[in-house]
């Protein structure tokens, strides 16, 4: 999948990389979603280490919210998720793969269907 991604902290000229990544797999309890569009104020602030803030991760794919379509469920999710349209939050919380890229991994709950 394409994703942008950076490795070190600075302004996005400096550090994001747009290249090819793995396609991620859902586990028990999650969703993947192909991403439409996302964005969130914290994630610039992430990537340029504001408060003087460490990276959490040595790569980061960034971006912690955004919408979608459910294309893939892992399991213990119903299979009737399966092309609901639905918003994404909190993807990048905790973990190192937002939604700045073509699907993003996320547990169930964080992916509610857009217009509820």
């Amino acid at each position: 999948m394409r994703a942008a991604f950076y490795d070190k902290q600075g302004s996005a000229r400096e550090v994001l990389v747009v290249g090819d990544l793995p396609d991620p797999h859902p586990g028990a309890g999650e969703v993947r979603v192909k991403v439409v569009a996302g964005l969130n104020p914290s994630d610039i602030k992430t990537r340029t280490g504001f408060g003087g803030k460490a990276m959490p991760f040595p790569r980061i794919v960034p971006h912690q919210d955004g919408s979608g379509v459910i294309d893939a469920v892992g399991p213990g999710v119903p299979e009737t998720r399966l092309g609901e349209r639905v918003w994404i939050y909190m993807a990048q919380w905790g973990n190192a793969f937002g939604t700045a890229a073509e699907f993003v991994v996320v547990p169930s709950l964080q992916a509610p269907q857009r217009g509820l």
